[in-house]
């Protein structure tokens, strides 16, 4: 019994951290069809596959290496992991050192943050305009205080919620991915494992896409820094590589779920700010769209509330007043954030998932991604170092 125990125990941890990666992933670009389109199916069903082969391996490698980061040196939120990826933990850093890596990354991860929620913003306002007529600035501001309210909650509730959530994205997008198979499953036949056909949309060339999508993949080297809010039920190694590896899976299975979805539409909705809408709405019946505004809804929920919380937990802690209850100071502090990201959201979807996130990737691979590698062999180091004191001690 205790053994199967501890098995139950293991994969309630590695799949909690799945699933919430999952929710947390499947927000406004990922359930709108645009991260399909952007980044998996563009050069066509071929290299796809290469696309989703390759994002898998990334996102593993980092949130594994994130996650041991935040294990072994018990970080609890992203500024106590970025001091810790860059050796300024200690009590006798260099103060000079230790406040520019806490400025730099408090910057850092608000815009990065700021990127996603704006994007879930828009893409809820405009469905809600879309689908039910509601005016989008009223749509949004709803969604605002929504997001808000939720991320009051803490991380405990999120964990829990981002789990229901997984069961039922998964669901909705099968259903969808079921009608779309059954009215385009030839075009998707002749599509997937064709090197051929994509590079003539004329969309973008192999090595262009090449550049942008590491650069996007190297923004996953950030899941750590969001993570180690969750980290407290890690135990062991183990723990570590298999939390990591379900991450990245499970991740993956969104990307695989809406670009199967969108293949068969690309190139005509390439430039569409919400694909699957528009192919639920003008191919699918209208129980499906019904479906599809469940994905979004959920997706939106399970999104921006995670981001936002990441947010107000760095900064709850700075603020000391005794005044005001805990979460007062998180419904303060997540409506601020969530104001200013109503007000980028007004770019556009598609912009701020071009450039927002290029962009990010292309600061993280000095200040992130080289840093975790180096982590790599200080954790070796230091865990070596805390053996030999126990057996000589």
């Amino acid at each position: 019994m205790e053994k199967k125990s501890s098995a139950w125990q293991t994969f309630q941890i590695w799949f909690g951290l799945g699933a919430l990666m999952f929710g947390t992933y499947c927000g406004a670009n990922m359930a709108s069809g645009v991260y399909a389109t952007q980044y998996i199916v563009p050069l066509g069903g071929g290299w796809a596959l290469v696309w989703l082969l390759l994002f898998c391996v990334i996102m593993s490698f980092f949130c594994t290496i994130g996650l041991n980061v935040a294990r072994s040196y018990k970080a609890s939120n992203y500024n106590s992991f970025y001091l810790a990826l860059w050796g300024q933990h200690k009590p006798d850093a260099n103060p000079v050192a230790k406040t520019v890596v806490t400025v730099f990354f408090d910057i850092y991860t608000t815009l990065f943050g700021m990127v996603t929620v704006s994007a879930t913003i828009a893409l809820f306002a405009q469905l809600m305009n879309s689908l039910f007529g509601v005016p989008s600035a009223v749509a949004s501001i709803a969604g605002v205080l929504i997001f808000a309210l939720l991320t009051v909650n803490g991380a405990g509730f999120l964990r829990k919620f981002n789990g229901v959530m997984t069961v039922t994205l998964t669901v909705s997008l099968v259903a969808i991915l079921i009608a779309v198979v059954s009215i385009k499953g030839d075009v998707l036949m002749e599509r997937i494992g064709n090197f051929n056909e994509g590079p003539d949309w004329g969309l973008t060339t192999v090595a262009a896409h090449t550049s942008m999508f590491i650069s996007y993949c190297l923004t996953t080297s950030t899941w750590g820094a969001t993570l180690s809010n969750y980290g407290d039920r890690l135990r062991n190694k183990k723990d570590v590589v298999g939390s990591g590896v379900m991450i990245g899976v499970m991740v993956t299975l969104l990307f695989l779920l809406t670009g199967i979805i969108t293949l068969p539409y690309i190139p005509e909705l390439s430039a569409d700010s919400a694909p699957i809408l528009t192919i639920c709405q003008q191919n699918l019946p209208k129980a499906l769209t019904a479906v599809y505004w469940v994905v979004v809804v959920f997706s939106v929920v399970s999104t921006a509330p995670s981001f936002t919380f990441n947010f107000s937990n760095r900064w709850v802690t700075l603020w000391k007043s005794e005044k005001i209850s805990g979460k007062v100071k998180f419904f303060i502090l997540s409506g601020g954030y969530l104001l200013v990201c109503w007000i980028i959201s007004n770019i556009g979807l598609i912009a701020i998932v071009q450039k927002g996130y290029t962009l990010l990737g292309k600061v993280a691979l000095p200040t992130i991604v080289l840093p975790l590698l180096v982590s790599i062999y200080r954790i070796h180091k230091k865990e070596a170092a805390e053996k030999s004191a126990a057996i000589n001690g």
